[in-house]
């Protein structure tokens, strides 16, 4: 069972850090496409779309969407440790 922890945790992680970078992209080059912007939001846009249907943007002018989901996958690997352990 370990190995299988192992890899979620590690899924988890990458998404969590493709979404921090992400974030930060959208920061720092809000316009820019190249390879690694377009990966990273390729990657990324199906796995925020639907806390963003959760959580409709309507006049909030910042997408929140990447926090929920954040927050989301660190509960979620708790929630698998506590289930498995």
């Amino acid at each position: 069972m370990s190995m299988f922890l192992g890899i979620i945790d590690t899924i988890i992680r990458i998404i969590n850090t493709l979404i921090i970078i992400r974030v930060l992209l959208s920061w720092l080059a809000p316009n820019s496409h190249n390879g690694f912007t377009d990966i990273v939001y390729g990657v990324t846009e199906p796995i925020l779309r639907p806390f963003r249907v959760l959580i409709p943007i309507k006049n909030i002018r910042i997408d929140i969407s990447p926090i929920i989901a954040y927050i989301f996958f660190n509960i979620l690997r708790q929630l698998i440790y506590f289930l498995i352990r």
